[in-house]
């Protein structure tokens, strides 16, 4: 009898936990785990110009990495990664970190304002954009006159990489303050009085106690930011059809996925292209995870 009801006790504190799981386990599968598999098995389908498809396990991945658009799409995602991601750490460590060192009655209100402009995110945010770059309707149209191309237009292939920067450094940034202004606040006090008790100067504090600190943080910047970036697809698809002939339609890799699944209807291509793309993601997250010490614990 007692361990009837120890069991049954046990099996009372599980069910509780897979109650609030299970809709999300099924959620998961239906819209996560399923398409991904579907998405693998596509990518191994080969569509013919004529005759039925076909079963090749290389010969989408060799068509993809053979088209002529695919280099100028990565260079393009590259740029944009080295220009927005360097910027985006600078303004949510620079915030956050002022915003730690001088707290006040009005942080909670600094931490809204701040966070206010990356509310406004996707479709909303590409159309905003495209009306602050374009010279005639700008408020700072002057300027950008300085810049603009023969068919008096600011946007480019060439100045889109700055353009995605600014937004994508407006869309993010506060979201990411808040998280790291949050980690700030976790860290003890007592640590900080005693870096400054050691001679330590706010430089030093900063960099030798603060930052080793929040590294999780950083990391887990670091990967969902470069995640980001290399799928860069709404921003770049709405403002190449709001202004159409300036920005290419296959400006970013996500965009080249698109074209092979809507105007090709080459989901083979699409899934082949999409599967690379996960792969260098992946591998960027195990190189940020293995040089932070992402999963590290204690002083190891």
């Amino acid at each position: 009898m007692t361990t009837t009801n120890s069991r049954v006790r046990r099996l009372s504190r599980r069910t509780p936990a897979w109650g609030f799981i299970a809709p999300y386990l099924v959620l998961l599968v239906l819209f996560g785990v399923a398409p991904a598999i579907y998405g693998l098995y596509q990518a191994f389908i080969v569509t013919s110009v004529v005759g039925d498809p076909s079963f090749s396990l290389v010969q989408n991945f060799i068509d993809v990495l053979s088209d002529y658009r695919l280099p100028g799409s990565a260079l393009n995602v590259g740029v944009y990664l080295v220009i927005w991601l360097p910027i985006l750490l600078l303004v949510v460590f620079t915030l956050a970190l002022a915003m730690d060192a001088k707290r006040t009655r009005f942080a909670t209100l600094t931490r809204f304002v701040t966070y206010v402009p990356g509310a406004v995110t996707g479709a909303a945010a590409a159309l905003l954009w495209l009306f602050m770059f374009s010279p005639n309707v700008s408020p700072i149209g002057g300027f950008l006159r300085l810049f603009t191309t023969h068919n008096g237009s600011f946007l480019s292939d060439n100045t889109f990489a700055l353009v995605l920067s600014v937004m994508g450094v407006a869309a993010g940034a506060g979201g990411w303050i808040v998280v790291v202004y949050g980690a700030l606040t976790g860290i003890s006090s007592d640590v900080v009085e005693s870096a400054k008790l050691d001679g330590a100067n706010a430089w030093q504090t900063v960099w030798h106690i603060k930052l080793p600190l929040i590294r999780s943080y950083i990391a887990f910047i670091l990967i969902v930011s470069t995640a980001q970036g290399f799928q860069v697809f709404v921003e770049p698809t709405v403002i190449a059809a709001g202004a159409p002939g300036q920005v290419s339609r296959t400006w970013s890799i996500n965009q080249l996925v698109y074209s092979y699944a809507t105007e090709q209807s080459n989901y083979g291509r699409a899934s082949a292209l999409a599967i690379l793309l996960l792969v260098v993601c992946v591998a960027l997250a195990v190189f940020i995870i293995t040089k932070t010490k992402f999963y590290s614990t204690g002083d190891r």
